[in-house]
């Protein structure tokens, strides 16, 4: 299968990239800058096409060409169930209008994929979240409530199972995850995973209505074009209170994809 990736130099994209090579299909990307490609998968693409802007409809097409019928397609990773608590989370909502647009207008089913967080972009790309130089993981509420996540590797090899799936025209909902963890179960696992060479801990900012208050004196403030100002209190606030969780009840249909352990990810990442 003739697999195109779009944003294959992504968070996400790179390891669907290798999971999908891995597995015999071919791939082909779009992306802005090519030369960000890790070489042993750029040596091994059909192809990649360049694209230079989120409006550049000519790269889409040339990367669709000659005679390409999208069969599958994949929105919109990282996230929880956005079918749950409209009204809640601005990004959430423009996925819901989109859904409900396709539904209405067009022939290809698409297959949505709920993963709760990526573990590499809360660990290595939130400094909100996760302070780099302290080792600390910093939240609202309690120690022990557990988030759901999933890795970018794990996600790839998610994405490529759902896609070579018997079904995978039939489009539909799935619910996965690598692990659930808590403050305290991070800060755990990284002590046992770095052998007591480093240690981390966990800060707790404020009560779950702390994150209200800041949610709601942001959305007062920015508009919604803005929301990234804000965006950090909206999951602050909604995954303890369980707004959009999910039972990964679809981790069972991919069994050839082993989860990774919370322990396991720090292993594989020692510069975290």
């Amino acid at each position: 299968m003739l697999i195109l990736i779009a944003g294959i130099t992504g968070l996400t994209g790179e390891p669907c990239a290798r999971s999908a090579l891995a597995r015999g299909h071919k791939v082909r990307g779009l992306a802005r800058d090519p030369s960000k490609i890790p070489s042993d998968i750029r040596e091994k693409l059909e192809g990649v096409e360049i694209l230079h802007d989120i409006r550049d409809q000519q790269a889409i097409e040339r990367a669709g060409s000659p005679a390409w019928t999208p069969l599958f397609f994949m929105p919109a990773l990282g996230s929880y169930d956005w079918r749950l608590g409209p009204g809640t989370h601005e990004l959430y909502d423009e996925l819901q209008a989109f859904a409900h647009h396709v539904a209405l207008s067009s022939q290809i089913k698409p297959i949505y994929m709920f993963t709760g967080a990526i573990a590499e972009y809360v660990f290595r790309r939130s400094l909100r979240d996760w302070d780099p130089a302290t080792k600390t993981l910093q939240y609202h509420g309690h120690s022990t409530f557990p988030i759901r996540y999933t890795t970018a590797a794990d996600l790839g090899n998610y994405v490529i199972e759902a896609i070579s799936a018997p079904d995978a025209a039939d489009g539909g909902y799935l619910r996965v995850q690598s692990f659930e963890a808590s403050p305290e179960d991070v800060v755990g696992a990284y002590n046992r995973a770095r052998d007591g060479s480093v240690r981390a801990s966990h800060k707790c900012v404020g009560t779950v209505e702390d994150a209200k208050a800041k949610l709601d004196e942001g959305r007062a403030k920015f508009s919604k074009r803005d929301c990234w100002n804000y965006m950090w209190y909206v999951y602050q606030y909604h995954i303890p209170m369980r707004t959009w969780d999910y039972g990964p009840v679809d981790v069972a249909r991919f069994p050839d994809v082993k989860q990774t352990s919370l322990e396991d990810f720090f292993r594989g990442n020692p510069d975290v």
